[in-house]
């Protein structure tokens, strides 16, 4: 049997893990969205192209039609890479189910099998928790995070993630952390 310290320490890093899961839902669905903003134009490019190739007959007029797309198309293309739009996606969705699970393992011992949780069940919670936080490679955008920091502070234990707020210039033109 835990003390109620220690149930208080777990449900903490079971509210953590929930946050966190959000925080990464979150992420994903921005990057989802900026993908398929970017994709957009990527398909009309490809689309003209290939109606271009088929109904122009100017060659000199083809010619420079194709090269304006092709680049078109680079650039985009560049972007995506550039910006790792994709690999922040599959982040951002892996981190979103490690926390989920992490947040469901805690919930479903402190429902089910509380007499039966120890020391050593907290500290691999903790470890868990600490692992998946640092695999993490890419910051969550800062309007993500003041939008989930608005919404569940002072309701649940956030992660420290969202502890710290954006530097901002304060007196002087001083750097400062806002807490």
């Amino acid at each position: 049997m835990i003390s109620t310290q220690q149930q208080l320490l777990l449900k903490q890093y079971q509210e953590k893990a929930f946050v966190s899961s959000i925080l990464a839902e979150e992420a994903c669905n921005y990057y989802s969205f900026v993908k398929n903003i970017i994709n957009i134009p990527l398909i009309i490019c490809n689309s003209a192209m290939v109606c271009i190739n088929s109904s122009i007959r100017d060659q000199e007029l083809l010619k420079i039609l194709n090269i304006i797309l092709n680049s078109s198309t680079g650039l985009i293309l560049s972007l995506i890479s550039n910006f790792k739009i994709y690999e922040n996606i599959q982040q951002y969705h892996q981190l979103q189910i490690k926390y989920t699970k992490l947040s469901h393992s805690i919930d479903s011992k402190l429902t089910n099998d509380l007499d039966n949780i120890n020391t050593e069940f907290i500290q691999n919670i903790i470890n868990d928790y600490d692992t998946i936080t640092e695999s993490q490679e890419f910051p969550y955008p800062a309007r993500i995070r003041k939008k989930v920091k608005k919404e569940y502070e002072n309701k649940l234990t956030l992660p420290s993630s969202l502890a710290i707020n954006i530097v901002e210039l304060c007196d002087n033109n001083k750097c400062c952390i806002k807490v």
